[in-house]
């Protein structure tokens, strides 16, 4: 009789085995990688030992991010990998794969930048390094070849708006494991230059579990009555909320960088909140940054990360 039931519990623990969307990923690449032909879902469902309802419902999710394609053949789905997917090898080495992603950006392959983010979103990567380690290098190396003169900028601009997107894209596929109570910042930017880099900063504070919301970039609409508006607009975002915010100014032009930094000093005395002001500039301007009151002066992405988590863990004592 026990016999049976350990029997019963095994084959319940067969049957009903969890598996995560990485594990399943890496199984049907690796089987269709060696299948240029394609295959059918009970084909791959006989390859990779997982049952049929199972491989259905990853294939769909695979399909629908864009590392896999199908034709119908009759009645039935037949599967291939979609072009230039890889599957690379764990532990990820992100040097690897931000090569990849900065060869499709410079041939313009938006599809297959985007593939190679998709293929790495659900592995056990920690989310973080995908804009530290992958996009924001590439953005980098982009504006260090735009700033030698090999690089034209209605090229520089269209291949900055395809990360732009893939950016975009990664704030809606990556959940925060836990949202900070209490944690709200703000990004705002003054110049078009720091447009990605206010996208990644952004979005990296989200993945970290901030309320993070990112405006955009203000300016050519910088006026007189500017001040005003935007000082509307943070006490509506801010309402009823409680705990402290956090207001990023991204800009490598002097007068929209003291501008913004003069409307958010303004705006501390007229909200019941905690704010505080981070300047994100260039080399040039970090000397008149320091000069205008803000609550920390950031050199980059990196620091700016260390510093709002340094801040959050401080105020939660």
């Amino acid at each position: 009789m026990l016999i049976k039931i350990l029997l019963c519990q095994t084959l319940n623990k067969i049957m009903y085995r969890r598996y995560t969307l990485e594990e399943v990923k890496r199984k049907i690449i690796d089987v269709l990688q060696n299948n240029v032909t394609g295959l059918s879902g009970v084909e791959i469902s006989s390859e990779t030992g997982i049952n049929r309802m199972t491989i259905t419902k990853y294939l769909d999710v695979l399909y629908t991010i864009g590392l896999i394609k199908k034709k119908k053949v009759g009645s039935v789905n037949v599967w291939f990998l979609e072009t230039g997917v890889t599957e690379f090898e764990f532990p990820i080495n992100t040097l690897e794969v931000q090569q990849k992603f900065m060869n499709a950006i410079m041939i313009a392959d938006q599809n297959q930048a985007y593939r190679i983010i998709m293929n790495i979103i659900n592995s056990n990567i920690e989310k973080i390094r995908i804009l530290t380690e992958v996009i924001l290098p590439s953005v980098n190396t982009l504006n260090e070849i735009y700033n030698r003169g090999r690089m034209g900028v209605t090229q520089r601009i269209s291949l900055l708006n395809i990360i732009s997107e893939i950016i975009d894209s990664l704030k809606l596929n990556i959940r925060p494991d836990k949202m900070k109570a209490n944690a709200h910042a703000i990004s705002v930017v003054g110049s078009e230059d720091l447009i990605s880099y206010a996208k990644i900063g952004s979005v990296s504070l989200h993945i970290l579990g901030w309320d993070s919301l990112y405006i955009g970039n203000v300016e050519n609409f910088i006026d007189p009555f500017f001040d005003i508006d935007f000082q509307r607009y943070v006490a509506k975002v801010w309402n009823d909320k409680r705990g402290s915010m956090i207001i990023i100014i991204y800009s490598s032009e002097e007068s929209s960088l003291r501008f913004l930094s003069a409307t958010t000093k303004s705006i501390q005395g007229k909200l019941k909140a905690e704010i505080k002001t981070v300047l994100m500039t260039t080399a040039d301007l970090l000397s008149i940054s320091e000069t205008t009151g803000g609550s920390y002066v950031a050199k980059d992405i990196q620091s700016l990360i260390e510093w709002t988590n340094n801040q959050y863990r401080t105020e939660m004592r």
